[in-house]
């Protein structure tokens, strides 16, 4: 069962719009994807979509993997989800706040 600032912070980065169509975006290639492509999937700047993508690292939602460019002197940054599956009931939250102390 997950400790409650664990799933506070995985609820904090599903709950943004952009983040939940990177979400959809890397499920459907159902493989990693360069940043500049994830960002031109779903029409957003390339910053924005590396703010919204650490977001999602951070809480355990996607990892990222550097790779450098071949002739080039650059490094490339792909993304990729990490499996999860979150299940929250009324009686799963207030277990996790009782056993907060």
């Amino acid at each position: 069962m997950p400790q409650i600032s664990e799933l506070a912070a995985k609820l904090d980065a599903l709950g943004h719009p952009i983040r939940l169509r990177i979400i959809a975006t890397l499920a459907k290639r159902n493989q990693e994807m360069y940043l500049n492509e994830i960002a031109n999937a779903i029409g957003i700047s390339r910053a924005l979509a590396k703010i919204h993508l650490k977001k999602l690292e951070k809480a355990g939602l996607a990892k990222t993997r550097i790779a450098l460019s071949e002739g080039e002197a650059k490094a490339l940054r792909y993304y990729e989800l990490c499996p999860f599956d979150i299940h929250v009931t009324p009686q799963i939250l207030k277990k996790e706040v009782e056993n907060l102390g």
